[in-house]
């Protein structure tokens, strides 16, 4: 059954960090962080959007940042606040019930806006509530990536599917909703200036060679995660975007 992406976590909301715990997932994690560690600055004000269960508000708190989640699903929330999320609310990216000009910065992890309905709507209310000179951090799923997935498993119908509308099953065969996928040259958006991207593991690795070697691997990662002659092979590609100041 197709579903709302929030519809899909709502389900999932009690098992959702459990699924993220994996060797492969810790270094994708690790490796965001080093990538955001240099754009954060104490007592930013920060909107973690989309921010389910609240594993990135709770790193910014833990630099010192003035953190709100905003989600759709009630299910994720719950679980945040449990672990310790201090502001949430119940809301959608694409109507913010939020003030203009308002926050330092736009968290976006965890692919939020391959996942939204309506991406036009929801970048224009990012762009509304930042203030001027503000930044995107932001991590969507990557086109070419599918590709290389959907090949392996060699499903026709959603090969198509992919190169006509740039959309790909994520989930379950009886539960899942549709992801966007990008191109790097989709960036940057409309009244921004793309001022990094990287691609969130560029390499394979077996898992059990992460857990043993994570840090040798973790280093290689990071060195060629700029490198954009490799970029289309990344399972994600992590972006940075200021809003232009007027007269830019």
């Amino acid at each position: 059954m197709e579903m709302k992406a929030w519809e899909y976590y709502d389900g999932i909301a009690r098992d959702y960090d459990a699924m993220y715990e994996s060797p492969r997932w810790i270094l994708h994690h690790k490796l965001v962080e080093r990538f955001l560690g240099r754009y954060l600055t104490p007592r930013m004000r920060v909107l973690d959007l989309g921010g389910g269960t609240g594993r990135w508000t709770l790193f910014f708190e833990e630099h010192g940042c003035d953190v709100l989640l905003v989600d759709p699903s009630e299910k994720m929330l719950e679980v945040a606040k449990k672990k310790g999320a201090k502001k949430s609310m119940k809301a959608y990216a694409e109507d913010l019930p939020l003030p203009d000009e308002y926050f330092d910065a736009v968290n976006l992890q965890g692919d939020v806006l391959s996942y939204v309905e309506d991406r036009e709507k929801a970048i224009s209310e990012i762009r509304r509530v930042l203030k001027s000179g503000g930044l995107v951090f932001a991590t969507v799923d990557n086109f070419y990536s599918f590709v290389q997935q959907i090949l392996l498993d060699f499903s026709l119908p959603d090969l198509k599917r992919l190169l006509r509308d740039r959309t790909a099953r994520v989930g379950t065969p009886d539960r899942y909703f549709r992801t966007y996928t990008f191109k790097p040259e989709d960036l940057p958006f409309e009244g921004f200036e793309l001022l990094e991207v990287r691609g969130v593991l560029v390499f394979e690795h077996r898992e059990e060679t992460i857990e043993k070697h994570f840090q040798e691997i973790f280093e290689v990662e990071y060195e060629f995660s700029g490198d954009r002659n490799i970029l289309w092979r990344a399972d994600h590609i992590f972006f940075v975007l200021r809003k232009k100041e007027r007269g830019d």
